[in-house]
């Protein structure tokens, strides 16, 4: 099927106007909630709740944060690419006994990437703050030229499903044209569809940070 892309263009023109009548200190993002039907999506099963990374059509602002975790060449290349922190291999120990840190590691970026020779460290002393998370880093090889894992990681999004049939994902920011956001949210509307849940589909919203919910025709 095919989308409306004028009234959700309008929709989302809506939901920046009235997300921006007020002056706030800060730049604000937009977000949609896809809004499933009770009755029709039982989230007992667990193949019924998402859990999924997508990636955007457009960089979301700030772009999403990436820490990486290794050394050597790994963390030379890491941070080449632009990653904002890198954690040594003899770090991990210390940073996973300590809980507050290990918390605070976990809540503080977006996804991590980890040289495949840490991997195993990673899982003993990060995956109980990373795992719930669904943070766990994928593996790279030493030498991996990162820097285009890390620019499509700029544009990814997750997708989580918990108790409820909904879920809330970040697809704009007020610095983005209305027409990015809308691309955005086809994006995650085709991802929906892919996993033929869209029929399913009660309504979609979309909202500034401080804004009031718009419902999004599509």
């Amino acid at each position: 099927m095919s989308y409306n892309i004028e009234s959700m263009e309008a929709s989302v023109a809506e939901a920046r106007a009235k997300g921006t009548e007020k002056s706030r200190k800060f730049e604000q993002s937009f977000d949609i909630a896809v809004n499933f039907r009770k009755k029709e999506l039982d989230i007992t099963k667990p193949e019924n709740r998402l859990n999924q990374e997508l990636i955007l059509p457009n960089v979301l602002y700030p772009p999403a944060t990436v820490c990486a975790i290794g050394d050597g060449e790994f963390a030379d290349n890491a941070r080449a690419a632009g990653v904002e922190h890198v954690v040594s291999k003899d770090e991990i120990a210390r940073v996973g006994e300590d809980k507050k840190e290990r918390k605070s590691l976990a809540k503080g970026y977006d996804f991590f990437i980890a040289a495949t020779d840490v991997m195993p460290l990673v899982g003993r002393y990060l995956g109980q703050a990373l795992g719930p998370r669904g943070k766990m880093p994928r593996p790279f090889p030493p030498q991996a030229d990162l820097t285009a894992v890390v620019s499509q990681y700029q544009r990814t999004v997750r997708i989580r499903m918990r108790n409820t049939p909904t879920f809330h994902v970040k697809v704009g920011h007020v610095r983005m044209g209305d027409k990015e956001i809308v691309d955005n949210i086809v994006a995650v509307l085709d991802f929906v569809k892919s996993k033929e849940l869209f029929e399913r589909v009660g309504n979609v919203m979309v909202k500034t940070t401080m804004g009031p919910v718009v419902e999004v025709s599509i």
